[in-house]
């Protein structure tokens, strides 16, 4: 299983004999590529067939599952909506941040990419999507110091993390934190999923 952000990294992929390609957005959080979910996965989906193709990028609920099932894709892979949950391995600020947050604070932030290079500037040149914080926002208007002090800044964000500073650091999320409001058990979110992504579906049949 192999995850890209444009169709000819799925056709490279299809090429290897990958199982599975999941074809994500730049809507997503983490690094992304520049092309949106809704315009990418039909033409992934068209390019490596009959190889499955998992949406991913600006989902967070059943209508939008219900969405990838229209573009062709057999599932999906999401982030952020999973990230504000009980069992999330991760700081309570964080999840914290993600249901406070509007879709227009998931940014693109350059700067990491000065920072610590590696993963974003190599093979497929991705940016990182986060939160935006205090801190990005004050290196992001000055990259070339940035990318002149980035062993430092890095080690600077894993103080700050490692200190609780995480809201005012680095907050990886998507633009679907804007749509993620509580925070909910695995479980829960599971069931509620499922319920709109059938009722989203019921509503498309009705329609035909």
């Amino acid at each position: 299983m192999v995850q890209v952000t444009t169709v000819g990294q799925a056709v490279q992929a299809a090429e290897r004999g990958v199982d599975v390609i999941i074809a994500q957005g730049s809507e997503a959080g983490g690094f992304t590529g520049t092309i949106s979910t809704m315009a990418l996965v039909p033409q992934v989906v068209d390019a490596v067939s009959p190889i499955p193709v998992v949406a991913a990028g600006g989902i967070y609920d059943g209508r939008g599952i219900a969405a990838a099932f229209m573009l062709g894709a057999v599932g999906v892979n999401m982030g952020t909506r999973f990230l504000a949950s009980k069992e999330a391995p991760i700081d309570d600020d964080w999840k914290q941040a993600i249901i406070e947050a509007y879709s227009e604070d998931a940014v693109k932030a350059e700067v990491i990419n000065d920072i610590i290079p590696v993963p974003g500037t190599v093979g497929y040149g991705t940016v990182g999507r986060t939160l935006r914080t205090p801190f990005l926002d004050e290196w992001g208007a000055k990259r070339d110091e940035a990318g002149r002090n980035g062993e430092r800044l890095w080690a600077e964000i894993a103080e700050r993390l490692r200190l609780g500073q995480r809201r005012e650091t680095l907050v990886w999320a998507g633009q679907t934190a804007g749509g993620v409001r509580e925070i909910l058990t695995v479980a829960e979110i599971m069931r509620q999923l499922i319920d709109e992504t059938e009722a989203a579906l019921a509503r498309v049949s009705r329609l035909h």
